[in-house]
């Protein structure tokens, strides 16, 4: 069976990472004879092509179509991409990134990973501070995306609470959609045994994603502010982002993450020597895993996200996860993690400040948390993926 991905827009962060484990696991030979060709963006086409060194059945086309306007965009999934499957006549299209071709000469299966569209947190919070003109590119992609969701045969979402939420924005028959949770490899999961040894004069506390308004950084930097004015504790705050490259391209922070970092790091006020914050860049996978072994505690105060990958991956470390109370949070993290309200800096000073005194709290929440992780294996994911791309494959002949 021949598998078309369609991957253009898998520039950075989660897609990026997405796409490259996937085409790493789908390199083992196929037990079917599965052949699958993967439409990527021009930057990321070296590391899909490492990590399915040796296999022929895994072929990578560059594109750079999510390179530039949008209208590019829609011309090349709905005109260039529909000559594609015409010429490489795929069995099932998988269209990994919430758009999808409209009247498929094929099989599609659309995957929806994108919350900030559809967020009632983002719509109510978010949303109203930027421009019309955004408000209004918002509103259309989100149109699109429905549009494509009605389009598709199948409907594959990361989370319930994703679903749920495109629900109250698409019609949606129940046998059409499928939730089919990402996860960590098994490999990756090492539970910790007690207390990480002390490499570092001071707990750290770990941040990892890439910026972007619904992650929601201020409040963790408000909640670090407080806790250094308090006075009472010395940590250090981890955060996966670079002074002058914030999201891997030059996008800036917002005016109040700025603010809050040049407070934090301004060596004049009163205990600056005991709250410092490390911009440690943004970091390969691999080194990803380096920093969650390094943490003590990881934070995660996103207002809406599809499914939450770093959640996963510092359950998988063995970390003592603080989250903000969303429902894919807790559908993820379960009882292995303890909440704050969403934008509650507050709130989240001081579960922060619990858990930096009390070492039986951090290691509770760490004997929970690779169980948790276990839940949501890689290797489940892909297999599930697999059964469902020859489902949708099944359902109609291609038209030619």
């Amino acid at each position: 069976m021949k598998i078309l991905l369609n991957a253009v827009s898998a520039k950075l962060g989660g897609a990026a990472t997405y796409i490259e484990n996937l085409a790493r696991s789908l390199a083992a030979p196929p037990p079917a004879g599965d052949e699958f060709l993967f439409a990527v963006p021009p930057g990321r086409a070296p590391a899909i092509r490492s990590a399915a060194a040796g296999a022929p059945h895994v072929r990578v086309l560059e594109c750079d179509a999510a390179a530039g306007s949008y209208a590019r965009r829609i011309w090349w999934e709905q005109v260039t991409l529909r000559g594609m499957v015409r010429a490489e006549r795929p069995a099932v299209l998988f269209s990994t990134a919430n758009f999808g071709m409209l009247r498929s000469p094929c099989p599609q299966l659309l995957l929806v990973r994108i919350p900030i569209y559809f967020s009632g947190e983002y719509i109510s919070h978010v949303l109203p501070e930027k421009s019309a003109a955004f408000r209004a590119q918002t509103a259309l992609r989100r149109w699109l995306v429905c549009r494509s969701v009605a389009a598709a045969d199948r409907l594959m979402t990361p989370s319930a609470a994703m679903l749920a939420d495109l629900r109250r924005f698409a019609v949606i028959p129940g046998d059409r959609a499928v939730v089919n949770p990402y996860g960590v490899p098994s490999a990756r999961i090492t539970p910790r045994n007690g207390q990480r040894p002390r490499t570092a004069p001071r707990l750290r506390v770990l941040w990892v994603s890439h910026y972007a308004d619904h992650k929601d950084l201020a409040t963790l930097l408000d909640a670090a502010a407080q806790l250094r004015h308090q006075g009472e504790l010395s940590f250090e705050l981890v955060l996966t982002l670079d002074a002058e490259r914030h999201n891997g391209q030059h996008t800036p922070l917002g005016e109040r993450e700025r603010l809050l970092l040049a407070q934090l790091a301004d060596p004049h006020v009163p205990r600056a020597d005991q709250v410092s914050v490390h911009l440690a860049g943004v970091q390969t996978y691999e080194a990803t895993w380096q920093l969650y072994r390094s943490a003590d505690i990881f934070v995660f105060p996103s207002l809406c996200e599809s499914f939450g990958h770093p959640l996963v991956e510092a359950m998988a470390a063995g970390l003592p996860v603080l989250a903000s109370d969303i429902p894919v949070h807790r559908e993820i993290c379960g009882p292995a993690a303890a909440y704050f309200p969403p934008r509650d800096a507050a709130t989240l000073a001081g579960v922060l400040r619990h858990f930096l005194i009390d070492d039986s709290a951090r290691s509770a929440l760490s004997a929970s948390a690779a169980a948790r992780a276990g839940l949501f294996l890689w290797e489940d994911h892909v297999s599930r993926l697999l059964n469902l791309l020859r489902e949708v494959a099944a359902s109609r002949q291609p038209q030619g």
